[in-house]
């Protein structure tokens, strides 16, 4: 995305956020509108999971920044306890418009101020593409919001598209991130204990999903 599109949505460095609820606003159970909207599980966490299909010790996950809701089900299908947030109060209204019998637990919530309450309390989280929907100034914060939810043993992915620039704000959204948040997750106490990336990707020199566990 370039200039344009910025000030179409209104999108503003030190507003990060205000975005995405003027995104999801306007949109119905379709869909339409949102460009990551795949009305199903990301494919890459589809095909990931569809191979790891046993959960021994996972009891309760985490999905940041849910959108519409499938990934969240998704886990559901396997067993996990989950719970799912977006920052959007219009997203989390459709996951529930639309999976009015799930038990999952949507929540409205803000990864950039984190939440206490959450803190090493999740089996599995799962990340995807949330980070680089947000200003690189605030990618530190975000990856150690995100480790913070991680419990004793537990379990991150973080599925991610990468670039060779440099991360900028003139540069998005999306935020395409570098190599080196793998180490800043390392940094947050998790260890990388899987990897795995390929060149098939939208707007990034390579898509990548990585397994942390602390």
């Amino acid at each position: 995305m370039n200039e344009e599109i910025r000030n179409k949505f209104g999108i503003e460095e030190n507003k990060p956020n205000d975005w995405f609820e003027t995104l999801y606003s306007g949109v119905t159970e379709s869909g339409d509108g949102i460009p990551w909207a795949n009305m199903a599980p990301h494919p890459v966490f589809k095909h990931w999971i569809d191979q790891n299909p046993i959960f021994e010790n996972e009891k309760t996950a985490l999905v940041i920044g849910c959108g519409l809701g499938d990934d969240a089900i998704e886990l559901e299908s396997k067993g996990l306890k989950v719970t799912a947030f977006d920052v959007s109060h219009s997203a989390i209204e459709l996951c529930k418009k639309r999976f009015p019998n799930s038990e999952v637990e949507f929540i409205q919530a803000d990864l950039i101020k984190g939440h206490n309450d959450w803190y090493k309390t999740f089996d599995f989280v799962l990340e995807i593409f949330t980070i680089q929907a947000l200003p690189p100034k605030y990618e530190k914060t975000l990856i150690k919001n995100i480790s913070d939810f991680v419990s004793d043993n537990g379990k991150l992915v973080v599925i991610t598209e990468i670039q060779k620039e440099k991360r900028t704000y003139e540069n998005g959204p999306p935020w395409l991130l570098n190599t080196d948040y793998i180490k800043s997750f390392e940094n947050c106490g998790l260890k990388q204990i899987f990897h795995s990336s390929k060149g098939e990707t939208e707007l990034g020199d390579e898509i990548h999903l990585t397994i942390f566990q602390r």
